[in-house]
């Protein structure tokens, strides 16, 4: 992570961090018994490694509107423009998929608020882009918790703050206004937060929330078998304690949020997102692309949310 207080003088930072690579297309072939024909698609790939990034058909959008570099500078413009305090900011760019991926995240510490236990949230804001088809051109807004570092995810529709195909289409002033827009959606989530401090939970509700977002299935399976079963025997069961995102989250509740916040909504939110911002790959081996899978962590949060808390959406 980078600080980037000093960034948005008159020129453009030229550190964009591991997203600092060029790109170039090569039309693809395939061999028949009549010869080499040329195929109807194209492959884009990294020019410093070789590495195949995606492919595409021929009208997708030109190198120039796909760089990672442009959807960086921005980025960057974007929130140059915005009017917001910059004080602190900072910046962090990863990658993942060999570079397939691309998320940009700035935090803004000089925008925050207070939540529910005391702690402070900083808004943040969170750029994704791929060029293997997987996410669009996507911008949204998020806040940071400054004692646990969790990614607070915002449910608020209007968190999404611009969604398209590629970079081209963004209109970067129109983008800056929506950017200073977003203080008054961080005010509507910590309203939220409050509430949720004071609505209680379950256990059992929370261990379903926990299984709803591992995608433990086997959880609501035994459940429907007997319905009388208690957490504990559940988790004596292999189908389920074999499940290591369920196992992550339980323990991060019984041990920590519900005593720290007690047991209601706020801690259970909280526990969500410290699966979807700290926990580790399932397989050692996925490590390396962590960047693509808390993000999608943090889409299974905001889902969970709304269809579990009746005040998120």
């Amino acid at each position: 992570m980078n600080n980037v207080i000093n960034m948005f003088e008159n020129a453009k930072v030229a550190d964009y961090g591991p997203a600092d690579f060029d790109i170039d297309q090569a039309p693809l072939t395939y061999i028949t018994e009549s010869g080499i024909q040329k195929a109807s698609k194209h492959v884009i790939y990294r020019t410093d490694t070789g590495e195949e990034l995606g492919i595409h058909g021929s009208r997708y959008s030109d190198l120039y509107d796909l760089s990672y570099k442009r959807m960086i500078d921005n980025q960057r413009d974007c929130i140059n423009k915005s009017g917001l305090d910059l004080g602190g900011l900072s910046e962090d760019i990863q990658v993942s998929h060999n570079g397939a991926k691309c998320f940009v995240k700035h935090t803004l510490p000089d925008v925050k608020l207070r939540t529910p236990d005391g702690d402070q949230a900083a808004l943040t804001f969170l750029t994704v882009s791929s060029l293997d088809g997987t996410f669009p051109f996507i911008s949204t807004t998020g806040a940071n918790q400054s004692a646990c570092m969790n990614g607070q995810v915002f449910t608020n529709g209007a968190a999404t703050m611009y969604k398209s195909r590629h970079t081209k289409k963004l209109d970067v002033d129109h983008a800056a206004k929506i950017m200073y827009q977003a203080v008054d959606i961080f005010k509507d989530e910590v309203d939220k937060w409050f509430v949720w401090s004071e609505i209680g939970v379950h256990n059992m509700d929370a261990f379903f929330a926990f299984a709803k977002a591992a995608n433990a299935k086997a959880v609501f399976a035994w459940h429907k078998e007997y319905p009388t079963a208690h957490i504990n025997e559940m988790l004596l069961q292999p189908k389920i304690y074999s499940n290591t995102a369920l196992m992550y989250m339980w323990d991060k509740y019984t041990t920590h949020y519900s005593k720290k916040m007690g047991t209601n909504q706020w801690a259970v939110y909280n526990t969500l997102t410290d699966w979807s911002t700290h926990a580790p790959a399932a397989r050692e081996s996925s490590q390396v692309n962590i960047a693509s899978i808390s993000y999608k962590r943090g889409e299974t949060v905001r889902d969970t949310i709304i269809s579990n808390f009746r005040e998120a959406a």
